[in-house]
């Protein structure tokens, strides 16, 4: 029984972050994308050889550049919502 409860508590902790902390949320980071990017890039920017973006650390760095370039204002928050709808859209580096 207690080791029941404590793989269910585990899960719960587990299956919610830290206060605060908001997951990245990739319908919305599609929004943003489809908003302020499709503009200048297709699909095909995804698929070039050899790849800019090699995991998502180098995407993130890809992702802020632009923002900057744009001058977009875009928070830590919508970076990463852009950063993860673009992996599981097109990259899909944990995979």
């Amino acid at each position: 029984m207690r080791l029941s409860l404590f793989a269910l508590i585990s899960g719960v902790v587990i299956a919610f972050p830290a206060a605060g902390v908001e997951m990245p949320n990739p319908e919305r980071g599609r929004a943003l994308y489809e908003n302020h990017c499709v503009v200048c890039h297709t699909s095909k920017v995804h698929r070039r050889f050899p790849p800019a973006a090699i995991d998502r650390e180098a995407l993130r760095f890809i992702v802020k550049v632009w923002v900057e370039e744009q001058k977009l204002r875009w928070s830590t928050e919508d970076i990463e919502d852009v950063v993860q709808y673009l992996d599981r859209a097109h990259y899909r580096f944990d995979k």
